[in-house]
């Protein structure tokens, strides 16, 4: 219905109008809090804060009155579309509603003169957004700040989709009673009342709006005032420092001319007493000497004057050096007494040890004993015990693919598991972690993700505190370098343990977005010497702490080792596909629907109370030579020549992959049956996924899918030959994986 959608617009218009002047409230705050003022200005400033703060308040309280507004217009219109929906079942009433539509059409008409009259608001809204672009300067300190705006935003997707169920169920108890004639008059009644309260509050609305533009210009009128006043604060603080420089240069200048005098002094004593002792030796020869000895005479007389001068240039500069060390003292305690202020109005630098304190709560809570002592083949046996006495079903290909995505991580440090929701793609790695002794988290993901802080926490500059994720805490205890880029915090270290940290549906936000750096840093931390502080700094995480002093360095988490990423991903309408970036560096599981259906109980059985050592983890590991596999390595080379005939080739990261993939495959160096196994995942997670989307009917297409079909044959895989043939039939090939049994 068109008034009903104009009547939507206009109060989302109204709704980010009052979200504007709320960030720019927040602006006023944040550069109030980065000003360095005088003891005036910060005196100033501290009367300041509860104003602030009661203005935050009041748009905080108008926000949330505008969602009630919006929930309430969204009840409205939804009434309003079930009156339609009836009249369109029953025609007779059409008289009795004829008056409605009139009603209704005046509504339009002044719905549209509110909708002129913010069309005429546009280039005052134009200017706040140029305004915006002005400070995106300041975007990454206030990045942490928006976090909290991205958290209600969610909030307000939630409540939306909460209330479009609400309506839904509201069409179904209408419909019923849509023959009620009575119960309509009723309802149109009613709704005639919700409109003319809709008709005061939107007038209130748009007073509110008037009101709101003043309080905006006030902002940025005390915006410009606070520059000015910054601008000046740093002109004194820049003559002060000169000052201070200056003097210092000149004590430099005394204190070396003093050390030259002092020289001077000592040599003309020496010359001095080497003269008497001449003189007492030849007296004889003084006599005859007289001339020369009136002329030295007068070179000592002179030699004194200029000793008695440099004394007195000496006392000199000592008076000036306890004048210059006087006022450096009351410059100290000027800057003493300056911070001290600046702490007690809430500005300057950040205290990392408190700002810090949320980091290093424990996130890794389950105890282990001791430290196991088992091989591979025994830690395998132990999780196909483990998931049957849990009830849990997992074909052994799907454990062995699995265990080996994991031990391929230096390469592909992400693993997936994809498929139909209920198939048991977050209980297969809570398993894995309770069979074999390492520390396992849970993230649960959610829509509103948009960025790192999302994972990593962010700075609250309000609270003046970081606000850390289990994900930070717990790759903080995992780190071995903790000690190091993390100094001056006692962390509880696990950096002998292996920890599985699970991303559950994953793939609810775009992935790109929140996880794209960290999953790069993850990639390039192979082949880089990571016991170089910087060289790891370059690939470590950085902990946004504030403002830190200049004594203080940034502090970093470096994502070790010994963790190991897994993600969920449910594939449906509701969910993100993953890009061709994640792809290839990841590892993807998928889940198909069972072909039997089992509800059995599901016991609870006590995990492992040993955990599994971090060496012998990477005792599993093995490196890929180059002397191995040289009959795979053929076959994914003519692979690669046939999907470049469709210009879909691979490059060198996939092929590593893949031949690391088979350097870890438990059994795949000795057994080639194993090998083909591994090869046959390897074609299902890296190689068929790339003809998704191709035309089958295309003949350089199907000559490529014949010769795909060839290399799947020759690896005696009948469950992956089964999958790819169903993916063929489709005019556009469609992949889904392999349901295996």
């Amino acid at each position: 219905m068109p008034s009903t959608q104009l009547l939507q617009w206009s109060l989302w218009g109204l709704s980010l109008l009052a979200g504007v002047g709320a960030i720019l409230a927040l602006f006023k705050l944040n550069f109030l809090q980065r000003y360095i003022p005088t003891k005036e200005d910060a005196d100033r400033l501290t009367a300041l804060v509860p104003v602030l703060q009661e203005e935050q308040r009041q748009l905080r309280e108008s926000i949330e009155e505008r969602q009630k507004e919006i929930a309430h217009l969204e009840g409205t219109v939804g009434h309003l579309r079930i009156l339609k929906e009836w009249n369109d079942t029953n025609p007779t009433a059409a008289i009795e509603i004829a008056q409605k539509q009139k009603d209704l059409e005046r509504y339009k008409s002044e719905l549209t003169a509110v909708l002129e009259k913010l069309t005429q608001a546009e280039p005052r809204l134009n200017e706040v957004t140029q305004e915006t672009n002005r400070l995106n300067l300041e975007k990454a300190q206030l990045t942490q700040e928006t976090g909290a705006l991205r958290d209600q935003l969610a909030g307000f997707h939630k409540q939306k989709a909460e209330l479009e169920k609400g309506i839904r169920d509201l069409d179904d108890q209408y419909r019923q009673c849509g023959i009620n004639l009575s119960a309509l008059k009723e309802q149109v009644t009613a709704a005639d009342a919700a409109l003319a309260r809709l008709r005061s509050e939107l007038e209130q609305v748009v007073k509110e709006k008037r009101e709101g533009t003043v309080e905006r210009d006030q902002i940025r009128a005390a915006r410009d005032t606070a520059k000015v006043e910054l601008a000046s604060t740093i002109k004194r603080v820049e003559l002060a420092t000169n000052s201070l420089n200056q003097l210092q240069e000149r004590n430099e200048t005394l204190s070396k001319e003093k050390r030259r005098l002092e020289d001077d002094t000592a040599a003309l004593t020496k010359q001095r007493d080497s003269f008497s002792n001449d003189c007492l030796k030849a007296q004889e020869e003084l006599r005859k000497l007289g001339t020369q000895l009136d002329e030295i005479s007068r070179e000592r007389r002179t030699a004194c004057t200029e000793r008695d001068q440099a004394a007195a240039h000496r006392d000199i500069a000592r008076e000036e050096l306890r004048t210059l060390q006087k006022l450096i003292d009351t410059t100290k305690a000027h800057l003493d007494n300056l911070n001290a202020q600046l702490q007690t109005a809430g500005i300057g630098p950040t205290d990392i040890s408190k700002a810090l304190e949320d980091l290093a709560q424990p996130a890794l809570k389950f105890a282990f004993n001791r430290g196991a002592k088992l091989d591979e083949s025994t830690a395998l046996r132990s999780l196909a015990k483990h998931l049957t006495a849990k009830g849990l079903h997992f074909p052994e290909r799907v454990q062995l693919a699995f265990h080996t995505s994991l031990k391929a991580a230096h390469i592909n440090p992400l693993v997936v598991l994809a498929g139909v929701s209920g198939t048991g793609k977050s209980a297969l790695p809570m398993a894995y972690a309770e069979a074999t002794g390492m520390n396992f988290v849970s993230l649960a993901v959610q829509p509103g993700w948009s960025g790192p802080q999302d994972l990593m926490g962010f700075y609250n500059y309000l609270e003046r505190k970081y606000k850390a994720t289990e994900l930070a805490r717990a790759l903080a205890q995992m780190s071995r370098f903790s000690s190091q880029d993390l100094p001056s915090l006692k962390i509880e270290s696990r950096k002998d343990q292996m920890l599985i940290l699970l991303l559950d549906e994953m793939n609810l936000a775009r992935i790109e977005y929140y996880f794209s750096d960290f999953l790069s840093r993850l990639e390039q931390r192979r082949g880089r010497n990571i016991e170089d502080a910087q060289r790891r700094r370059e690939v470590s995480l950085l902990v946004d702490a504030g403002s830190l002093p200049a004594t203080e360095s940034p502090r970093f988490i470096f994502p070790d080792f010994n963790v190991l990423f897994v993600g969920t991903m449910n594939e449906d309408e509701s969910t993100q596909s993953l890009s061709d970036k994640v792809i290839d560096r990841a590892n993807v599981l998928r889940f198909g629907a069972p072909k039997e259906l089992r509800a059995a109980p599901a016991p609870t059985v006590v995990p492992t109370t040993d955990f599994l050592p971090r060496k012998t983890w990477e005792e599993w590991v093995k490196p890929f030579h180059e002397n191995s596999f040289e009959r795979e390595r053929t076959m994914l080379t003519q692979l690669n020549e046939t999907l470049e005939t469709v210009n879909r080739p691979f490059g060198h990261r996939v092929y590593r992959a893949i031949l690391d993939y088979l350097a870890n495959y438990p059994g795949a160096s000795t057994d080639p049956a194993r090998c083909r196994n591994a090869l046959a995942d390897q074609m299902e997670q890296k190689i068929i996924p790339k003809l998704r989307g191709l035309d089958t009917q295309d003949a350089a297409t199907e000559n490529c899918l014949d010769l795909i079909g060839k290399t799947i044959g020759d690896i005696q895989d009948e469950e992956l030959a089964s999958a790819f043939r169903r993916a063929r039939q489709q005019h556009l090939f469609e992949w889904f994986g392999v349901k295996r049994t």
